[in-house]
């Protein structure tokens, strides 16, 4: 009876074994695209009188309920939402964090690539 013979799968099965990744490296990982998004979103947030809304940004890497790593730019003043969605009297900040989370999420999914990769 002929057959085929394949080579090669003792290498792929342990190529793909060397490829998992700890948590550890995950979140790394995702600390480093996170940071791109801050950047971003700090560089271009208004400034206003006290400073507070710039001061009070925040980055945040955990893991979720479904055992997800996630990454989070938090802005922590209260009046955040004012600057963002606008008022009935001042609409000149609109759109600022959007703006710049959209400016830098592809860099942001580069750089969280280029670390999962490199950690595998």
């Amino acid at each position: 009876m002929s057959g085929i013979e394949l080579d090669g799968f003792e290498e792929l099965e342990s190529i793909l074994q060397d490829m998992t990744l700890t948590e550890t490296d995950e979140k790394k990982a995702m600390k480093a695209g996170i940071d791109v998004i801050y950047n971003a979103v700090e560089s271009n947030t208004p400034v206003g009188e006290s400073g507070d809304m710039k001061r009070k940004i925040k980055e945040k890497v955990s893991k979720d309920d479904l055992s997800l790593i996630t990454g989070q730019v938090i802005m922590g003043a209260w009046y955040t939402g004012f600057e963002e969605f606008g008022t009935s009297q001042q609409k000149h900040h609109v759109g600022f964090f959007e703006r710049s989370v959209n400016s830098s999420q592809d860099e942001a999914l580069e750089v969280l690539a280029k670390g999962l990769l490199k950690q595998g």
